[in-house]
């Protein structure tokens, strides 16, 4: 056996021996379960504890608290909007929090039950780079019970880039425009602001008809603060705009929000409900990416241990097999170093 290879041996030999690699309890919120990215986590409360305290963002028909919780601690890969959820995917009477952060005293910033039948899903904005608490509990005392819990981003209409300009837009169903220009903050963003005929062209090519239907597209630009005087929201310079004839007329004095016509791609002044008009919010927001906080955990549990070890000296000098932890080009001693430093639970 080469030197390397006994030297491993050893140093993992010691670290499991430590209970460094042993997968956190979710009983209590202070051993909360780590959950890596995005996906589908399995829970069973059959033997829980209650371990949180009520809340007022968790009073549903007079009741604040979770019963028999457990914990999960989740850290958002995008600043983006998630919907967390178990409807469909339990027949516990489910109540979910999030918690700001992973000290078990941070605030809850969201709550929610019966969204879906006795069911629950969570939707709200996080950030890229924070940590959250989720509890997941039953509404009553005695409700215990399995499955699974998902963690999803908000489902777009459409999400793609002007290969051209760099510029990201993401579409989806909108209510109002204030709201969808809410959502779009909520993201990172704003509404679409257009700034020149190539981007009127680029929007309403790949927004005006999508999905084979006619839309009507909220976009960014209003006079709500000044009549008549039209800006983006973004605060972007208006130096473009695409009215249709005679238009912005303001009708009945309560038209301050610009739609684009998926039609022909003109723009129109409307209220702020959008005058009865099923909408698409049309927003620009921060490109998708970032460094992956832990490269090292191969099978994605949020932890790195003797199984992404496993999986690094299987593909040793096979860099296509995804386990190149610096990028290089090599699968070797350097990332097997990153590895062992990395040991342990992710940050």
């Amino acid at each position: 056996m080469a030197h390397w290879q006994i030297g491993i041996s050893i140093v993992v030999s010691s670290m499991l021996a430590s209970g460094t690699a042993l997968a956190q309890g979710a009983d209590s919120c202070s051993s909360a379960q780590r959950v890596k990215g995005y996906g589908v986590h399995a829970f069973d409360s059959s033997t829980a504890t209650t371990d949180g305290l009520p809340d007022g963002l968790c009073n549903f028909f007079s009741n604040q608290q979770i019963f028999n919780d457990v914990w999960f601690a989740f850290t958002a890969p995008e600043t983006f909007v998630v919907e967390i959820s178990t409807c469909a995917q339990t027949s516990l009477d489910s109540k979910i929090a999030i918690y700001q952060g992973l000290d078990c005293a941070a605030p809850v910033i969201a709550c929610s039950d019966d969204n879906c039948s006795l069911q629950t899903k969570v939707t709200l904005a996080m950030t890229a780079g924070q940590s959250y608490l989720i509890r997941l509990g039953g509404y009553g005392a005695t409700d215990f019970g399995t499955g699974t819990l998902t963690i999803a981003p908000i489902a777009l209409l459409a999400d793609l880039t002007n290969k051209v300009t760099g510029i990201r837009y993401a579409a989806v169903a909108g209510t109002t425009w204030s709201a969808s220009e809410s959502l779009a903050n909520a993201l990172g963003g704003h509404l679409v602001s257009i700034n020149d005929a190539e981007e009127q062209d680029f929007v309403a090519a790949n927004f005006g008809n999508l999905g084979g239907v006619d839309r009507r597209l909220w976009i960014g630009y209003t006079d709500r603060d000044s009549e008549g005087f039209f800006q983006w929201s973004d605060g972007t310079t208006s130096k473009y705009s695409n009215w249709n004839g005679g238009e912005p007329n303001n009708s009945g004095n309560v038209e301050d929000y610009a739609e684009m016509l998926g039609s022909n791609g003109r723009w129109n002044d409307l209220n702020d409900a959008g005058a009865g008009y099923a909408h698409i919010a049309v927003m620009e927001l921060p490109t998708v990416g970032g460094p992956d906080p832990c490269p090292a955990d191969f099978d994605g549990d949020g932890f790195v241990t003797a199984a992404d070890l496993s999986g690094l000296l299987a593909n040793w000098g096979d860099a296509s097999a995804g386990v190149d932890i610096n990028g290089d080009g090599f699968v070797d001693a350097a990332d097997l170093s990153l590895l062992l430093a990395a040991w342990g639970a992710c940050p």
